[in-house]
């Protein structure tokens, strides 16, 4: 009866959590911002045992709000798409500042992977952990990252020459390193890492992977290409936890990134 009680407030934090990142995200409707922080608010008053992870959902949407608020600004009294794109990736950084902020206060340290990849270790199918079949980290980088290649790079021949390749170059490099290492440090690093602990690793997978997929709809994605990045998280998320490191994950989005601006699906 406990178990399923904690599942049930589990799931009704979630889903507030990631109501308020949909909300946020559009950024046309205050009411619902602000019902969801009065829900969060009713529930770090009632239930005790989860307080602390609620404080920092409560946080990180604040947060994750002034983002959005600031990016606006930017988009409005700027006029280099480049400069700008950079910038709003810079920004995401507020995020990360607030779960140290959080964890500073109430004397928690803060658990972002920032390990020695453990490249021998194991992936299984099909439950990560344990199934019938297995591939080490290593190959299974390279098999995903030789996928990319085999999807973008047709993309980038057809619809660019070399000339615009490199003078997309220094752009694609920047863009690429800030925002593979500014986004996996909050969803696969700080983040992942608190839910998991606090909550089962199945739920820290779900959730931080769909809110990951959600937050691209500030980016003008339409919510369902939005969502579909989210299947790009739980992989991330996978290779972050079974190489108990979050670098592998940085290079392998850090290498789509670089696809990504070279196809023109940046800017």
């Amino acid at each position: 009866m406990k178990k399923t009680k904690d599942n049930f407030i589990q799931i009704i934090i979630g889903t507030i959590f990631l109501c308020g990142m949909m909300v946020i995200s559009y950024g046309n409707n205050t009411t619902l911002v602000l019902l969801v922080f009065a829900c969060l608010f009713a529930l770090g008053i009632a239930i005790k045992r989860y307080r602390y992870i609620i404080i920092n959902i409560f946080i990180f949407l604040l947060s994750f709000q002034l983002y959005v608020s600031v990016r606006q600004l930017l988009h409005i009294y700027m006029e280099n798409i480049q400069v700008i794109v950079i910038l709003d990736r810079i920004l995401l950084s507020i995020v990360i500042l607030s779960l140290v902020f959080t964890s500073y206060l109430y004397k928690k340290p803060v658990d972002s992977y920032l390990n020695k990849p453990q490249w021998h270790n194991r992936v299984y199918f099909p439950f990560v952990t344990h199934g019938f079949h297995f591939i080490k980290i290593s190959k299974f980088l390279k098999i995903a990252i030789l996928c990319n290649v085999v999807v973008f790079v047709p993309l980038i021949l057809f619809f660019n020459n070399m000339e615009q390749i490199r003078n997309l170059l220094f752009f694609a490099i920047i863009f690429s390193l800030i925002n593979a290492t500014i986004e996996e440090l909050i969803w696969r690093g700080a983040f992942l890492n608190l839910l998991s602990k606090e909550f089962s690793m199945v739920f820290a997978l779900i959730v931080t992977s769909l809110a990951f997929g959600i937050q691209h709809v500030v980016l003008g994605i339409p919510i369902l290409a939005a969502v579909s990045f989210s299947i790009g998280g739980l992989f991330f998320a996978i290779v972050v936890i079974r190489a108990n490191s979050i670098f592998p994950a940085i290079m392998w989005h850090f290498i789509i990134n670089l696809f990504m601006v070279f196809s023109g699906l940046i800017i």
